[in-house]
Order: C-alpha cells, then sequence, then structure tokens
C-alpha cells in the first residue's frame, strides 16, 4: 500500500471521512446544528396613502394606479388595489380577492385576520399608517365610496365618477383613525376637499 511518511491512504481517506461526518452530523443529523428560518405566514399588506386628492382623481382604475406607483417607490412587492367603489359598478366586493389571508399594516399590526373579519363591519385596528410605515398627521378622510362591507355606498356619494372636484358635488369618506364601520363609511364630503385612499394588495 502506498504511503505518505507514516501515513497510508486509506488512513487519510478515513480521518478525513469521519471530520466529514462530524461536520454534517452523519446520517441521523446534528441536533445541535442551526435549523433554517420558518417561513412567515403569508399576508396581504394594506395602507393609507401618504398622497392627499381632491375628488377629481380619475376614478377606481386611476387610483389603482396610485396605489401602485406608492407601494413600489416604497419598496413593496405586489399588486394593489383601492378600497373605492365607483358609478359604473366597481366596488371592493367585486374587484378584491377575497382572500383568507390576514391584512396588515405596513407596521406589521393586524388590520383584519381575513377578508371576512375585513368586511363585517368592524376592523382589529384602525389602518392609520402609510407606505412608508408613517403615520399621517393631518387629513384623516379617506375617499372610499363604500360600505364596511365592501359595497357600493350609492351613485351619487362617488364625486360623479371621481370626476368631479367641486364643492357641489359629495363623495362618501372614511376616517382612517377609526375602527367601527366609520373606517370606510363615516360621512359625505365636499369633493373639493383633500382625503388620502385605501391601498389594499391583492
Amino acid at each position: 500500500m502506498f504511503r505518505i511518511g507514516c501515513w497510508s491512504w486509506s488512513h487519510v481517506c478515513g480521518v478525513v471521512f469521519m471530520a466529514v461526518m462530524l461536520f454534517f452530523g452523519g446520517c441521523g443529523g446534528n441536533p445541535a446544528a442551526p435549523m433554517a428560518a420558518a417561513e412567515p405566514a403569508p399576508e396581504r399588506v394594506v395602507f393609507v396613502s401618504s398622497a392627499v386628492f381632491t375628488g377629481d382623481f380619475g376614478g377606481a382604475a386611476a387610483a389603482d394606479g396610485v396605489c401602485s406607483a406608492l407601494a413600489r417607490a416604497a419598496g413593496l412587492s405586489g399588486a394593489y388595489r383601492a378600497w373605492l367603489s365607483d358609478d359604473q359598478g366597481h366596488s371592493p366586493s367585486t374587484r378584491f380577492s377575497h382572500t383568507q389571508l390576514p391584512f396588515v399594516m405596513t407596521s406589521g399590526v393586524r388590520v383584519a385576520d381575513d377578508w371576512s373579519d375585513l368586511t363585517d363591519g368592524t376592523i382589529n385596528n384602525p389602518i392609520v399608517v402609510d407606505e412608508w410605515g408613517e403615520q399621517p398627521g393631518t387629513v384623516p378622510i379617506v375617499w372610499t365610496g363604500t360600505t364596511a362591507s365592501g359595497q357600493p355606498f350609492g351613485e351619487t356619494w362617488a364625486c360623479d365618477g371621481w370626476a368631479d372636484g367641486s364643492a357641489d358635488a359629495a363623495g362618501q369618506v372614511g376616517e382612517f383613525d377609526a375602527i367601527d364601520h366609520g373606517w370606510s363609511a363615516s360621512r359625505s364630503v365636499g369633493c373639493d376637499q383633500l382625503g388620502r385612499i385605501y391601498c389594499f394588495e391583492q
């Protein structure tokens, strides 16, 4: 058998094999070895827009675009839609995924356990955090035109299809610091006022 000094190749291979087995824990695995972190539970992100608008922002599709742009700018992944109804029959009840996943703010605080919990008339915590994880200090009203169940509030409460920014038109708003039905359907205001938009990941 070939030798290197006093060591044979068979002895060297045996030592190397034992070292490898000790490092990787052998066939049974090393109970002290670090385990990979578990994947976090999937969830859907919701935020109130940092930007404010009068009621003529252009409708549900335009508001979806606002939500997507704000999310991208803040480094949020996923597709986003606005919690908004219009005079064409569009509403969260028809436009949103009725997911069984929880809704959480960008701060990680849970808003609702799933779609059913979101639309049962109350939410767990008010949606007071924007896409950057900050709480706006002004303009607490949010354009919705939507009941707390995700249904259209009424055709006359959507700033004429979210195309009229005058004081003569009216729009239904929510209050971002509310957890009862008022988070989505608090009151109507003139469409010349400034309001925010709720954005939900789909």
